[in-house]
């Protein structure tokens, strides 16, 4: 049973990636096209995803004050750490600094969410990818974007804040979350459309990855190995510790700690080589993060089954 959810949810990516490099390395597709497959992830396929997941959630669940807060502290603390350490031990400019706090604190719930999830929680544990990537599109991701942008041309802040808004990574996913909490349903053909474009977002960057790795030589350091323990076992015990705290208890404390011990977003290095930063760190984090989920899924799987 265990080595079949660890099968489930790192099977993907293993495939994804192994068909990217394959393809770069052979020349079957030309590893130039990262970019155009990177822009595709970012600005169309994951907030299309993100606005169908957030419009489909129960209201109840999204304005659930402890749930959100336990999530919402494992994420931010988690992102905080990176950037601090980004730009106080690594020496990276700002705009570095915050990609790599998202190689950090951005889990893949696209793709080993759902068969951990499932398995340890059942269909109602889902809900906590629908929150995660709130508090991810909501706060985090904004902030971010407000920090590359806020780098480029001092620019103003209001003009940063404007560029970092009008993103569909940012407001596609808080356009769905009002819909959510006001009641309104999608059609159904309305919401078969935007499926179709919103589930190629993990293959694809799963591809995307995997090109881009092809061309390069992976070093693994000491700065790789610290995002990996961030992301993996740190941002986990944030969580776990907040959910405890605040009381949460049975499917939603275990949910949300199952989020912390996934490993770091393949849409990580997609949004590092759209905003031309931290590219290849990022992509090393991102396959080491992956090997050290072997160990961090495993590790969440036993603590939950105690909780």
């Amino acid at each position: 049973m265990l080595l079949h959810i660890i099968l489930a949810a790192l099977g993907p990516i293993v495939l994804g990636l192994a068909v990217g490099w394959l393809s770069g390395k052979y020349g079957f597709i030309k590893r130039e096209y990262s970019q155009a497959f990177a822009d595709f992830v970012v600005k169309i396929a994951l907030p299309f995803a993100l606005f169908l997941a957030a419009a489909q959630a129960p209201p109840s669940v999204l304005l659930n004050v402890d749930y959100l807060i336990a999530l919402a502290v494992g994420l931010i603390v988690s992102y905080v750490i990176g950037f601090i350490a980004g730009k106080v031990f690594f020496r990276h400019d700002k705009k570095d600094a915050a990609m790599q706090a998202l190689s950090v604190s951005f889990p893949d719930m696209a793709y080993c969410g759902p068969p951990v999830l499932l398995a340890t929680v059942g269909s109602s544990g889902l809900i906590a990818m629908v929150l995660g990537n709130l508090i991810y599109t909501v706060i985090i991701i904004p902030f971010t974007l407000l920090m590359i942008s806020g780098t480029q041309q001092g620019n103003s802040i209001l003009k940063s804040i404007g560029k970092a808004v009008a993103q569909p990574l940012v407001f596609l996913p808080i356009l769905g979350a009002i819909l959510a909490i006001c009641g309104v349903k999608l059609p159904e053909i309305l919401q078969n459309s935007v499926n179709e474009l919103g589930k190629t977002a993990g293959g694809v960057a799963l591809f995307f990855l995997g090109l881009l790795l092809s061309g390069i030589k992976l070093k693994i350091n000491a700065e790789i190995i610290f995002n990996v323990f961030i992301k993996n076992f740190v941002q986990a015990a944030l969580i776990l510790g907040t959910g405890i705290a605040l009381g949460l208890q049975d499917d939603l404390l275990k949910a949300a700690f199952i989020i912390g011990v996934l490993p770091t977003a393949t849409a990580v290095p997609a949004l590092a080589i759209s905003n031309k930063a931290y590219t290849e760190t990022a992509a090393g984090t991102v396959l080491l993060s992956t090997l050290a989920a072997l160990i961090s899924i495993i590790g969440g799987i036993s603590i939950v089954e105690m909780l």
